[in-house]
């Protein structure tokens, strides 16, 4: 296959802000569970695997993965970059979709847009400003990851492979604008970072009895609930992280 596309979804249990995170309850199925469920629905992923530590705390990741038949790939703690280079060489993967674990209303559709726009472009990385946060993904060719991988002065630092691959001076990235059929706006954010973000997601799937409709729909039915939307409402603030090197060996 030409053009063999694997979706990877990152996720770990030692979150400190909401303590296994992952592993929550949406309307009887846990986060990770409902993610698949809906990135399921892609039509150009060929195939979805989770892809986790194999340090002992994420050992109930591999159990639930294999008992609702998931594939897992299990590496290094700190090295992610490692974790998903050899998840995509067991995968025979040619172009990598990176989706976050612990955002459940990550879109299909966005997904299948952005791929599209990559394959069409022969991007090497491609993502979404555009998209809400807690719903996009982007889209890497598995050869630019690995020479990406190759650059790196701290690879225990490639959690953060996005600050990474965003090097316009050294790929061919694109941010795509994604269509309004797609995205009405991206002022809201569905991302689960916190309890409060969590509850929010909660009534989300409460109201549309676990399976949410198109993200434009969800987007209208939360406007129509102005405390909902205020909680909601996308905060621009940067990360504080600290002791990250994410530059490459010729910087």
């Amino acid at each position: 296959m030409k053009n063999k596309i694997i979706g990877l979804v990152a996720v770990r249990l030692d979150s400190k802000r909401l303590k296994k995170k992952a592993f929550l309850n949406l309307y009887y199925k846990k986060i990770i569970i409902r993610l698949f469920e809906r990135i399921s629905l892609s039509h150009y992923m060929n195939d979805i695997a989770i892809c986790t530590s194999d340090h002992y705390s994420d050992n109930e990741i591999e159990n639930i993965a294999k008992a609702h038949k998931i594939k897992v790939f299990r590496g290094s703690k700190k090295d992610v970059m490692s974790r998903f280079i050899d998840a995509g060489k067991n995968l025979s993967a040619n172009h990598i979709v990176r989706i976050t674990g612990d955002n459940p209303l990550t879109d299909p559709k966005i997904i299948d847009y952005l791929i599209k726009k990559h394959l069409i472009n022969k991007n090497e990385y491609t993502f979404s400003s555009s998209a809400p946060i807690g719903t996009k993904a982007e889209i890497i060719n598995f050869k630019t990851l690995k020479r990406c991988y190759t650059y790196l002065v701290d690879p225990n630092s490639s959690e953060y492979m996005t600050w990474m691959l965003n090097r316009p001076d050294v790929f061919k990235i694109e941010d795509v604008k994604c269509p309004k059929n797609l995205v009405k706006s991206n002022h809201i954010s569905f991302t689960v970072d916190k309890k409060i973000e969590y509850e929010n997601i909660k009534k989300i799937y409460a109201h549309f009895k676990g399976f949410p409709p198109k993200l434009n729909e969800i987007i209208k039915w939360i406007e129509r609930h102005p405390n909902l939307l205020r909680k909601m409402k996308k905060k621009n603030i940067d990360p504080k992280i600290k002791n990250i090197n994410c530059s490459f060996k010729f910087d």
